[in-house]
């Protein structure tokens, strides 16, 4: 447990750090994370494939062949930590580019596009492809991207797990935050807020390190808090208000 927590509180001060930085540096550590990530698990598959006992029969059977195929062309341990490296390099590159340019949007365009490109560089780095690198590699991407939009989707029906009253008391959570992004004409960080549990209760207690923290940018940042210094005693009052709307303790 100590080490797990120890575990977690390390990460959460890495994405702040990141969060801190040059959008650069958060591409750069987040491609190479990705990257030591695929390497690992393209290691240990090569190694177990390596250890893989031969079809019955020798020779003779004619699975033999497709299982030296195989391995002839996705190669040895270390072949196969490059190949994977590089699939998982590319995503983790494109989709962390995508999210910073597109100010903290992720979804499902991105994700199939960061799966596109690293199918595409999966194919032409392991030569899947064969004599027609360019076309395969291509192809090979439209797959990886199609099969990555129907996973993204069908994980967002089942995450989402909520009844229509659990959603409603989430909506009314959030009533303020949203008629405030909204009237800025930045209802596009809602899910900002969500993610970082910036409900109408933190609405008096912004910051601008807050808003960094859910991926706000600096424009959106000011704007937010100019609104927020404006109506910080109306907020204040609305929340005492709701408060006593409450049912009591019995």
């Amino acid at each position: 447990v100590w080490v797990q927590s120890k575990q977690k509180a390390a990460g959460q001060a890495l994405q702040t750090w990141m969060k801190r930085q040059p959008p650069y540096v958060e591409v750069a550590v987040a491609t190479a994370g990705g990257a030591t990530q695929g390497g690992i698990l393209g290691g240990v598959m090569g190694g177990m494939s390596k250890m893989s006992p031969p079809p019955p029969g020798g020779a003779n059977n004619p699975l033999a062949g497709t299982q030296n195929g195989m391995s002839t062309m996705m190669g040895g341990p270390l072949t196969q930590a490059r190949n994977f490296a590089v699939m998982t390099g590319v995503h983790a590159l494109i989709s962390t580019s995508l999210k910073k340019v597109r100010g903290g949007v992720e979804d499902v365009k991105g994700n199939m596009c960061a799966s596109f490109g690293s199918g595409a560089c999966f194919s032409l780095v392991s030569g899947v492809g064969g004599p027609n690198p360019i076309p395969n590699a291509i192809s090979t991407g439209v797959v990886f991207a199609l099969f990555q939009g129907a996973f993204y989707q069908i994980g967002k029906q089942f995450t989402k797990g909520k009844t229509g009253k659990d959603k409603a008391a989430v909506d009314a959570a959030y009533f303020r935050t949203d008629q405030m992004l909204d009237q800025l004409g930045l209802d596009k960080y809602k899910k900002n807020f969500r993610r970082g549990m910036l409900s109408d209760t933190t609405l008096p207690l912004l910051t601008d390190s807050a808003l960094l923290d859910v991926s706000v940018p600096a424009g959106p940042r000011l704007l937010i808090l100019d609104h927020c210094a404006t109506y910080k005693n109306y907020y204040k009052q609305d929340l005492a208000k709701r408060a006593t709307l409450l049912p009591k303790d019995q």
